[in-house]
């Protein structure tokens, strides 16, 4: 396996478990919906697997992680303007 591979192959885990993590997180009630780490988690989960499946040439993939991406965007844009932001 190549370098490469081995770090796309990482950021694609990376992203998986920032999903599964943040869900996670998010049905057990340590995290709110409006909080700012659950937006994050969620953007750079979506981030890390457009990386690893543009390399991987999966298009499907990238395109509904883009879209994940730009939604964890909004949330963390809507809930700053509605003040719902939360630590946790």
């Amino acid at each position: 396996m190549s370098d490469l591979k081995f770090w796309m192959d990482g950021l694609g885990w990376l992203g998986a478990v920032c999903f599964l993590a943040s869900y996670y997180l998010l049905i057990t009630k340590k995290w709110k919906s409006s909080s700012f780490k659950y937006h994050l988690a969620n953007l750079l989960g979506a981030l890390f697997l457009v990386v690893n499946t543009l390399y991987d040439t999966s298009f499907p993939s990238v395109f509904i992680n883009l879209c994940w991406a730009a939604m964890a965007v909004l949330g963390m844009v809507v809930d700053r303007k509605s003040g719902l932001e939360k630590n946790n």
